[in-house]
């Protein structure tokens, strides 16, 4: 059995439309420290990773080690469409085999889910290893895709010690935009590089300003991104991003 509390039920929906960009449905793991989940989406080109450790929630009870939720992610995001902040959010595991969610503040609002009977892939550790790390304003970040996606399909990141530029070309034209060190919260580089990335996979994963203000940016040369947003009480989420093979 599983008990989790939150102060704020927003906070929930938020971490779910995250997470429902990337993958329908999905199996969340409670653990005596925390509730983890990492998924990659139907074309094996982006992954999602999330940890909430137990000091994320207002009260964490758990039986046992281990505790398995697989839920529909986008049937539980659509359900509770319109759930405003300022109603306290419990989730609790019933004997049913349904997840209950109830949310309480001027009324209350009850929800269950059933569980469904989905395998449960082990995905293996990411060994990367990163040339740049940037950490910039995650509204920032999202304006400069959605500007380059209006242009093309790609967008292709590269760094030096001095700056970030994010472009991408077609027939249509070019786009392009500089953030230099002064532009950036902070800029870390060991070596140069360049990677390209699907912008419709980009507008999936960044601009995510209800997660965090900060968006962390980890790249290297033609290796997947890392984006990774800190949430409150030292929750944590991150994407990953395949690379494109060709850079224009």
């Amino acid at each position: 059995m599983l008990k989790l509390e939150l102060e704020n039920g927003k906070d929930w929906i938020d971490i779910l439309q995250a997470i429902r960009d990337i993958v329908e449905e999905a199996v969340f793991i409670a653990k005596p420290d925390g509730l983890y989940l990492k998924a990659m989406d139907s074309a094996r080109v982006s992954m999602v990773e999330m940890y909430l450790p137990a000091i994320f929630f207002s009260d964490y009870s758990i039986e046992g080690e281990e505790v398995k939720l697989a839920i529909s992610i986008i049937d539980m995001v659509k359900s509770l469409k319109g759930i405003k902040k300022g109603y306290r959010l419990t989730i609790s595991t019933t004997e049913e085999n349904t997840l209950r969610l109830l949310f309480s503040g001027k009324g209350s609002f009850l929800f269950e889910f059933p569980m469904l009977d989905l395998s449960y892939e082990a995905i293996p550790e990411l060994k990367l290893k990163f040339d740049a790390k940037i950490k910039i304003e995650t509204r920032v970040l999202g304006d400069a895709i959605e500007k380059i996606e209006k242009f093309c399909d790609y967008a292709v990141f590269k760094v030096t010690e001095e700056k970030l530029s994010i472009y991408g070309k077609s027939e249509k034209g070019k786009a392009a935009t500089e953030f230099t060190k002064d532009d950036l919260i902070s800029l870390e580089v060991q070596n140069e590089c360049i990677s390209a990335y699907s912008t419709e996979y980009l507008l999936n994963i960044l601009g995510k300003d209800e997660l965090s203000e900060v968006t962390t940016l980890e790249l290297g040369n033609k290796i997947p991104l890392k984006a990774t947003y800190q949430l409150i009480n030292e929750g944590e989420l991150s994407y990953y991003l395949a690379p494109r093979t060709e850079i224009e």
